[in-house]
């Protein structure tokens, strides 16, 4: 694409959110398109990724590549209080150098292990600075507007990546040992067979109490946990460049129109757009 039709799309791809909500809530596992910022400044949350949770803290900074699920449950005691970022990596990967990797903190660490780090009330003042500006400029149609908007994201993800630089990340809360153990076979073991019925008959454990269990650990079902992995899976062949038939069955699903109304249902698009718009970027 040209310089102009570049521009266009990292501003259109930025979405920068300054979220309060009251009423408790219990979000579903989910992963996005993009990358996420995320900032929480407030409120009675756990916040789950993968197979750990944190109980957040004000000034806790997370950071998510489009391949880690995660949900926030919000207890409803204190207003809950956030601001996200989200962007397009694709955009962003001209902007790296050989010694300043822009999308480093997302990319390189363990998932679910090393997402959050803890920031001072002038680190949190710093950055949520950052963001307005970087939202001011990206809705902005000012001469200039476009130019500005790449420095200010670019001037953000590097005080990110060095916030994370400096600091040891926040210990996460791990889940027992036996779910812990499901969730690696899971990762391991996606395929049409995959069910509570044949993992509570590995593991040994009667299927109730593991449904019971895992509910009680992750805060979701046993089974949207296996389709989130299994349309994430999916998401990472079709970036491959594996077909929607091949993704399919290679990612664990035996029905193809199920698999397209599963995709399509989390992803928000369809596996052939979200190929489509990858191989495009």
């Amino acid at each position: 694409m040209n310089s102009d039709e570049y521009y266009l799309e990292l501003r259109d791809s930025i979405s920068i959110m300054d979220l309060y909500t009251e009423e408790p809530y219990d979000a579903r596992f989910h992963f996005h398109e993009d990358y996420e910022i995320y900032l929480f400044q407030g409120g009675d949350v756990d916040l789950y990724i993968e197979q750990s949770f944190h109980h957040m803290q004000r000034g806790h900074l997370a950071v998510f590549n489009d391949r880690e699920i995660h949900r926030a449950c919000h207890y409803g005691e204190i207003p809950y209080k956030r601001i996200a970022v989200h962007f397009n990596p694709r955009l962003v990967q001209g902007m790296s150098t050989s010694s300043t990797n822009l999308l480093g903190c997302f990319q390189n660490h363990r998932p679910g292990r090393d997402n959050v780090i803890l920031l001072s009330e002038e680190q949190m003042d710093n950055l949520i600075k950052l963001c307005k500006r970087l939202d001011a400029v990206s809705s902005s149609l000012e001469y200039g507007a476009d130019i500005l908007t790449a420095s200010c994201l670019a001037e953000l993800l590097v005080y990110v990546n060095s916030l994370y630089r400096q600091y040891r990340q926040e210990k996460p809360v791990i889940p027992d040992k036996t779910i812990t153990a499901i969730l690696d076979y899971i990762d391991t073991h996606l395929s049409p067979e995959l069910s509570l019925a044949s993992i509570a008959e590995c593991f040994s454990i009667d299927r109730y109490y593991l449904s019971h269990l895992f509910k009680q650990q992750t805060g979701n079902t046993l089974y949207h946990y296996i389709l989130i992995k299994k349309t994430a899976a999916a998401k990472q062949l079709l970036t491959e460049g594996k077909t929607v038939t091949e993704a399919c069955y290679l990612s664990g699903f035996n029905d193809y129109n199920n698999f397209i109304r599963t995709f399509k249902k989390i992803a928000g698009i369809s596996p052939g757009q979200y190929q489509k718009g990858f191989l495009m970027k």
